[in-house]
């Protein structure tokens, strides 16, 4: 019996992946620690039941800017589980917000995401200054 093993690797291609990116548009380091952060979702029950109850930064300044933010919070936990995953981190010509990866047929942002984004956005710009 012959064990070979196929070297040619499968190509996979393009990925039917995307993510919406928000730029707020600064002069900042990349490496500023200050501008990243990482949504934590709260949630309660199982599977289908699952349902969001609240939510923590964590990250640099402004995930504490962020956490202090009780209606932003309230913002979150309307939304669904898999959009209750926000990163906001700097870029070469910014800080940038978005959420995971989604398929072409996901893709799309609702007034409530926009208006979460919009207020993160808004925190970011008063924090530049």
């Amino acid at each position: 019996m012959d064990l070979m093993q196929n070297i040619i690797p499968l190509p996979w291609g393009a990925q039917d992946r995307f993510q919406a990116h928000f730029i707020v548009k600064a002069n900042v380091n990349q490496s500023d620690d200050s501008f990243l952060a990482e949504s934590k979702p709260k949630t309660q029950g199982h599977f289908g039941s699952k349902k969001m109850v609240g939510v923590q930064w964590i990250g640099g300044r402004i995930a504490d800017i962020l956490n202090a933010d009780n209606e932003l919070a309230g913002m979150i936990t309307k939304l669904s589980y898999h959009d209750a995953f926000i990163w906001v981190d700097p870029t070469k010509n910014g800080i940038r917000i978005h959420g995971k990866w989604k398929s072409s047929h996901e893709l799309g942002i609702s007034k409530e995401q926009f208006a979460v984004y919009d207020k993160i956005a808004l925190h970011i710009k008063n924090s530049l200054h």
